[in-house]
């Protein structure tokens, strides 16, 4: 990291989301996707959390690393986590900020700017749409029964979101069956409430009364979604733009254009 950079910050959002704060400048929130522990990552997650977060605080952001907060009640909905970081963000900024998210975080931006506008300066969604597609859905459905029954993090049927071959697929399902080895959960009723929360997310008939400047930005290889659902998403958006990488998957957050389209954006 460059000696001139302030050193990694660790903190707590009011409401208990915790955070990695990077960098020094104007503000950026970045909410992560899906993650089977509400806590700030550590070891080799950390690592890649930083890296992911790096070239924007290079940029001249101050960027906050946010997960969701622990001890989440059953039957916590999407509206309910959008709330609570409308207040966290009023809190600690008091002005709006732009925010941008990733897969789970992503649906979570849209859910914010859709039910609290006046705390995002500039939202980006990466790799997510109005509600989970189709591959999304069936594979956090599993995740989140198999989490509420036996406590482990087992996602074979994500890997029909990573490719569209059978063959492939096949294959991936041993790393991922592996998953409940090496993951571990701290309180399974975290996650679970996150899945089971956007499985009830969509806000689809509402893109077109939100105002806020938008970037939805995907990989057309992200099998999780269609296609057209992120297109539409951004379509809808009066303020929308649309940002799709032909060769790209669900992991687009590390790739050098993806920055660059990102503070593209963010400059305007």
């Amino acid at each position: 990291m460059d000696a001139s950079m302030p050193a990694v910050v660790e903190g707590t959002f009011k409401g208990g989301m915790p955070y990695l704060k990077l960098g020094a400048g104007r503000p950026l929130v970045y909410l992560c996707g899906f993650t089977p522990v509400h806590e700030n990552p550590t070891g080799f997650g950390r690592r890649i959390a930083l890296r992911t977060i790096r070239p924007l605080a290079e940029a001249g952001y101050e960027v906050y690393f946010t997960n969701r907060a622990p001890g989440l009640a059953r039957g916590t909905t999407f509206a309910d986590l959008a709330a609570d970081h409308a207040t966290a963000l009023t809190e600690e900024f008091g002005e709006p900020v732009d925010v941008i998210g990733h897969s789970t975080g992503g649906s979570l931006v849209l859910q914010l700017i859709a039910d609290h506008p006046e705390v995002v300066r500039r939202a980006v969604a990466a790799s997510a749409a109005y509600t989970l597609g189709p591959v999304a859905k069936k594979a956090q459905l599993e995740l989140a029964e198999e989490l509420e029954k036996t406590g482990k993090f087992h996602a074979p049927s994500m890997a029909a979101g990573f490719t569209a071959s059978p063959v492939l697929q096949r294959l991936l399902t041993v790393p991922l069956s592996l998953s409940s080895v090496f993951v571990r959960v701290k309180d399974p009723g975290d996650p679970a409430a996150v899945l089971r929360a956007e499985d009830g997310f969509d806000i689809r008939d509402r893109l077109a009364t939100i105002q806020t400047p938008t970037l939805v930005i995907c990989g057309a290889r992200d099998h999780f979604w269609t296609p057209e659902m992120f297109r539409e998403t951004a379509s809808r958006l009066p303020h929308g733009k649309f940002v799709m990488y032909e060769n790209a998957g669900h992991a687009i957050v590390t790739q050098k254009r993806f920055f660059s389209d990102v503070l593209t954006f963010l400059a305007t």
